[in-house]
């Protein structure tokens, strides 16, 4: 895929004003990353002096993004938003691409995809955009976004509204930054085991936190998009309620059915324990349930975990009742003794456990469930139709991401990343049924 920038912009924040806004417990335990996302329409489309001034107008209602990371005067790591400084902003890259969207899709997950990002080694805003104009008129939108900022449903929020905006259709309701839900009890109850579950205990007497990375070249990792059909689903589904005294859902009933296949995959030893990290996403957990147009980061992580060789005889109704049970114990009462040990912790220099892995997890897996998000639903106009989205490239080994399937059938569809050589495998056994 060959690639020509033609031009870079940087959009400024939306106020002049300078404030720094303290990162939550749940912005801390969020990765310190940027996620990479690509959004592919057929023609026509708007013209990118449409969806630029669009989008600028769009960052009035979320001035996060144009912030930076950084600490406030007490030591406490932030956003700064308004003001001047070369690393606020909201980066935008206009390009073409010297062939035919066609002539690419179905999108799968390629390192080339990356080339559809602004600076995809070294991003230095929270929002970069790069828009990507195809022979004939296809389109192609990477959005990269610092998780640091927003979760998964808050980017599609601002994804939508930036649509919505484009089509001169008002946002409502508008996205909001008040946090009453996070106050702590009085006293703070902290009544889990947060520390070695979401953060590092960093002290001299920290060894029980030592971690075992496990690191590889990254050449040895690839990424695989698995699409599962309607049908495919509903078999699976009556097989495994089958042999179930609960109905299970379709997240639950695929995530334990994947757990199972890249178990076998992975070739892992009868008594090894492989632990899934599914995100938890706490706006319907706490109570009163959290309006879904706050904008942030408020999830956090379910640990389901069995022993590979029990996992895979139990079968898949097994399977999709341990993901259950983990799912069930992150509750409103986890959630609030987390926002409770922010207030004990939140002064501390807190890391989040999965910072000290390598770029291998196995047997770990990490799960994210974008499915019922709304991603599928962004519309910027012009006639064309969304007809991609998926992550980009990602080279780490022992990631599940589920979302929405664009194809005419609908269904799921299922980015995974595997070694190599265990992709191999994965390939060949991801649709048998057992």
């Amino acid at each position: 895929m060959e690639v020509k920038v033609t031009s870079s912009t940087i959009l400024p924040s939306p106020t002049s004003h300078h404030s720094d806004i303290p990162l939550t417990i749940f912005d801390r335990f969020a990765a310190n990353i940027h996620i990479y996302v690509i959004y592919a329409f057929t023609p026509p489309t708007p013209s990118n002096a449409d969806l630029i001034s669009a989008l600028s107008k769009t960052l009035v209602y979320f001035p996060t993004l144009t912030a930076n990371l950084s600490t406030d005067c007490h030591g406490r790591p932030c956003v700064s938003v308004g003001g001047p400084h070369e690393d606020r902003g909201a980066l935008v890259v206009e390009a073409t691409v010297l062939s035919k969207l066609e002539d690419h899709l179905p999108l799968t997950p390629s390192p080339d995809l990356r080339l559809l990002h602004p600076d995809a080694e070294n991003p230095k805003h929270l929002l970069q955009v790069q828009l990507n104009r195809f022979q004939c008129g296809g389109l192609v939108i990477g959005l990269t976004s610092h998780h640091r900022v927003a979760d998964g449903r808050s980017m599609c929020a601002f994804t939508i509204a930036w649509g919505k905006i484009l089509r001169g259709v008002p946002i409502d309701p508008l996205p909001f930054y008040d946090q009453p839900w996070l106050k702590p009890r009085n006293p703070p109850l902290v009544q889990f085991d947060h520390w070695g579950s979401e953060f590092i205990h960093l002290s001299p007497q920290s060894n029980e936190f030592i971690i075992t990375r496990t690191d590889v070249d990254p050449s040895e990792i690839t990424n695989l998009l698995l699409h599962f059909s309607p049908d495919f689903i509903t078999k699976l589904k009556a097989q495994t309620n089958k042999l179930s005294t609960d109905k299970h859902t379709t997240f639950e009933t695929l995530l334990g059915y994947l757990w199972r296949k890249m178990t076998i995959a992975r070739q892992l030893d009868d008594e090894e324990c492989t632990t899934l990290s599914v995100s938890v996403n706490g706006r319907r957990r706490l109570q009163p349930t959290v309006p879904p147009e706050f904008f942030g980061n408020l999830v956090l992580n379910a640990y389901p975990k069995a022993k590979a060789k029990a996992l895979i005889e139990g079968g898949a109704a097994t399977a999709a009742g341990i993901v259950r049970e983990g799912l069930r114990f992150i509750g409103e009462d986890y959630f609030q003794s987390f926002i409770d040990f922010g207030e004990v912790y939140g002064d501390r220099d807190l890391v989040p456990c999965f910072e000290k892995d390598g770029n291998v997890l196995s047997p770990k897996i990490e799960v994210d469930g974008w499915l019922g998000l709304g991603f599928d639903e962004v519309n910027f106009g012009g006639g064309g139709k969304l007809c991609a989205f998926l992550p980009t490239w990602v080279p780490f080994e022992g990631l599940l991401i589920f979302s929405p399937s664009l194809s005419q059938s609908g269904g799921v569809d299922v980015f995974v990343s595997l070694l190599e050589k265990h992709a191999v495998t994965m390939r060949e056994i991801s649709h048998s049924l057992d």
